[in-house]
């Protein structure tokens, strides 16, 4: 008889461990993003515009806007949903709540409760947010290496000011 030998990979290769670097992809991988949305959710927490609000903060995630030079057109908006996410579903649930963006709402409102696209369905009866939480992305190429930088804000939105604002910084081989 004859053995058949197949071509399956294992568990490891189809399912690599999330917090190892994999040295034959480049850019940004799974455990940057981990680690920078595991080190910003408890700093976020702590800013004293959240730390210390009597009430809930009402947050609307607004993404990442994608400056890479080595990824243009990327979409990263996975690194501010991790981060919302982060925050939506931990001890910050006392002292945040998350809203949907209004287009999202309203196009949500359209398909489920009839109406024009572009025509509010229902009057804006939304929670209005306070604060807006996003990011942009930066690398430099070096030729050998590539240097970003992942910055995120907190903006009130009333106001303008930017309560709160962390980095991430990684070099990476190419």
């Amino acid at each position: 008889s004859l053995a058949v030998v197949g071509c399956e990979k294992d568990r490891a290769e189809m399912r690599p461990d999330m917090d190892k670097v994999v040295s034959n992809e480049h850019g940004l991988q799974s455990r940057d993003l981990r680690e920078m949305t595991d080190r910003m959710a408890p700093d976020l927490l702590a800013d004293p515009a959240i730390a210390q609000s009597p009430t809930k903060v009402v947050v609307v995630v607004k993404g990442v806007q994608n400056k890479t030079e080595d990824m243009p057109g990327r979409n990263m908006d996975i690194y501010a949903a991790r981060l919302a996410d982060l925050l939506n579903n931990g001890p910050a649930k006392a002292q945040m709540a998350f809203v949907e963006e209004k287009a999202n709402i309203e196009r949500l409102q359209n398909e489920e409760l009839g109406g024009v696209p572009g025509v509010k369905a229902m009057g804006d009866t939304r929670i209005k947010p306070q604060y807006a939480l996003y990011g942009t992305f930066y690398s430099q190429d070096n030729g050998k290496t590539t240097y970003y930088l992942c910055d995120f804000k907190l903006t009130n939105l009333a106001t303008g000011v930017q309560t709160w604002s962390n980095h991430y910084e990684v070099r990476t081989g190419n």
